[in-house]
């Protein structure tokens, strides 16, 4: 089990763990980032809390339950992007890293790939 699962037709499950860590809450709206440094690393981010996300936006929070901090979004397009970059076809499930802070980004979590965990 992961920390994110992202699904070929576009659904993304964000654990309790994350969502906490992240403060994240229905209707704030996350992102993930590239960051190239001697190996590609990408971090899950909050792109736009509630209060600041107007209109529809891709990747907003929706919790699965009425209570619990499991959270959902849906983005078909970077779910497609991250089962490429792990070479899978319907579905990958992620662990993440420790909370870091990213110059103009904030708080972000490391997404642990398996291409990273090959070339370890």
């Amino acid at each position: 089990m992961g920390d994110i699962t992202f699904h070929r037709n576009g659904r993304i499950d964000i654990t309790a763990h994350v969502a906490q860590s992240l403060t994240l809450k229905p209707g704030d709206v996350v992102n993930i980032m590239e960051k190239d440094t001697c190996c590609k690393e990408y971090y899950i981010y909050v792109a736009r809390r509630k209060e600041q996300a107007m209109g529809r936006h891709a990747c907003t929070c929706h919790r699965v339950k009425d209570k619990g901090n499991y959270l959902r979004v849906f983005s078909k397009m970077l779910a497609t992007f991250m089962l490429s970059i792990c070479h899978a076809e319907d579905k990958v499930a992620l662990r993440v890293g420790k909370m870091e802070k990213l110059e103009g980004i904030g708080p972000a979590m490391p997404i642990i790939t398996l291409t990273q965990m090959h070339t370890i």
